[in-house]
């Protein structure tokens, strides 16, 4: 006898409505050699390392990378006033740094109202990070 309020455990279905459950194992057919625990795990590793990493950082630390990414910021934009627009494979060379890089202080930039940008294009073949790895 259940006691009263409680409800039997949930049948192999999950409690989802059938057409829920066919969208599901569609999916995870699709999936091939995908591990979603593997995915998961690696995921915790990273945030471990992480917090690890922010927990030794002392707030002297902090202060420091935080004015030293302000004058890479100021950077960028010395560049940008200096040359006119540019690609982000020319603001990265300008400065000596990776295009990830450049595109995270771009964006830092950006959202702060600082800088804009004003074309996006699709990659070619050719271009991006993708491309580059093989």
């Amino acid at each position: 006898m259940e006691p009263k309020g409680m409800k039997p455990p949930m049948p192999e279905g999950m409690g989802m409505p059938p057409m829920m459950q066919q969208m599901m194992q569609k999916m995870m057919a699709n999936m091939g050699e995908f591990n979603p625990m593997a995915m998961c795990q690696a995921m915790m590793t990273s945030v471990g390392k992480a917090a690890e990493m922010a927990a030794y950082a002392t707030p002297e630390v902090r202060v420091l990378f935080e004015e030293w990414a302000r004058s890479v910021e100021d950077e960028v934009l010395a560049v940008l006033k200096a040359r006119g627009p540019l690609d982000l494979a020319g603001l990265a060379g300008a400065l000596k740094i990776n295009p990830e890089s450049a595109l995270y202080f771009l964006g830092k930039l950006v959202r702060d109202g600082r800088a804009t940008i004003s074309q996006i294009q699709a990659a070619t073949r050719d271009e991006g990070p993708r491309a580059s790895s093989g």
